[in-house]
Formats: structure tokens, C-alpha cells, sequence
């Protein structure tokens, strides 16, 4: 139903932007230009089979990452994995002003230098939860994980969160005690960046 309900949404806005007379007719004649790709997903209608989930529900930590850490406002104290790539948002709400053109709310893609991804952030509050590790939806900000939510980064706290996970079987079986010193250390030497 979430699939199907998608889909129909995507359909109708691009019928929208290339038909509906309340849209400028700059934007229609361009919109109606533009089409499904007639050599892919043959056996699908040529609209993708699957959905592109780019964001969805994040745990909140121990830690938030921020921009304030992205832009090196606040750097964490217990990295175990490195970003990178800029803070990358897309629009939630798309209009077209008097003249025609075409607006968004909020498109951003924002430029930040190396920075470390906290441990507690992949971390349950200890009240929470003792035995979760959580690399993919970290505890972050919509900002950060715009970022954070790139391949390579998920291979690096994969690995973070796996290496803590044998510590924490190895000794108490909480990650949250796991320390952060031996941690780092085993990172360092496994080739953690």
C-alpha cells in the first residue's frame, strides 16, 4: 500500500507539472517534454520497482550529531567513524511564483570538512536499551544525517558497531560500558579511518 500510494503520488505531481492549467504554461511545456525511460524497468510500467528511501526514523542516543559537529562547532570526544560528504537536504515543498518559476522550501547542499561520528551515537540511551547497536539510523539530526547517511560512512560504523559488539559480548554484554579507549584502539588497528 506504501509502495502503490508512492507511486501514485509521483505519478500524478509529473501529470500536474505537464498538464494541469493551474500550472504556469513555461513549466508545462517543459514538464511535458520529459518522460519514462523506455529501455528500463520493462517489466514495471518503466517506473522503478523500488522505493528510494532517502531518511526515515532515526534512534535518539546517548548522542545527537549535529551540524554544530559537521561544521566542526563541536567535535566529538569518542569517534569511531569518519564524514565527509556535505550536508545534502532536498525540498519538502515545491511551488511556482507569479512569473513561473519554479521554488523549493529548503534544498541545501552544504560543504563540511572530515569529521568524527560519536559512539554514542550509535548507541541507546542506557535506560533504554543494553544490547542494541544501531550504525544505519544513527542518532542524528536531519541536518548531520544528510550526511551521515552515505554508503561508506554506514560500512565504517558497520564496522564500529560490530567490533564494539564483540567487546561487549566479550566483557558485560552492554555497549554502553564497552571502552572507548580499547575500542578505538582495536578500530586503529583493523584500519578504521
Amino acid at each position: 500500500e506504501i509502495i502503490k500510494a508512492h507511486i501514485l503520488y509521483t505519478k500524478g505531481l509529473l501529470w500536474t507539472m505537464a498538464y494541469h492549467p493551474r500550472v504556469p504554461e513555461v513549466v508545462r511545456k517543459r514538464a511535458s517534454k520529459l518522460g519514462f525511460a523506455k529501455d528500463e524497468f520493462l517489466d514495471t510500467d518503466h517506473f522503478p520497482f523500488q522505493l528510494y528511501v532517502r531518511e526515515g526514523r532515526r534512534m535518539l542516543g546517548e548522542f545527537v550529531m549535529t551540524e554544530n559537529q559537521l561544521k566542526g562547532g563541536g567535535q566529538v570526544i569518542d569517534p569511531v567513524a569518519l564524514g565527509s560528504y556535505g550536508m545534502d537536504s532536498h525540498p519538502t515543498q515545491i511551488w511556482v511564483d507569479k512569473d513561473g518559476a519554479l521554488l523549493a522550501d529548503t534544498p541545501k547542499w552544504t560543504g563540511v570538512p572530515p569529521y568524527g561520528i560519536s559512539y554514542k551515537s550509535i548507541t541507546p540511551k542506557l535506560n533504554e536499551c543494553a544490547n542494541l547497536l544501531v550504525p544505519v539510523c544513527v542518532s542524528a539530526s536531519h541536518s548531520s544525517y544528510g550526511s551521515i547517511r552515505m554508503e561508506p560512512v554506514y560500512m565504517m560504523l558497520g564496522q564500529a558497531a560490530a567490533t564494539a559488539a564483540v567487546m561487549a559480548i566479550n566483557n558485560d554484554g552492554v555497549v554502553q560500558n564497552v571502552s572507548y579507549t580499547k575500542l578505538k584502539e582495536q578500530l586503529l588497528k583493523d584500519g578504521q579511518i
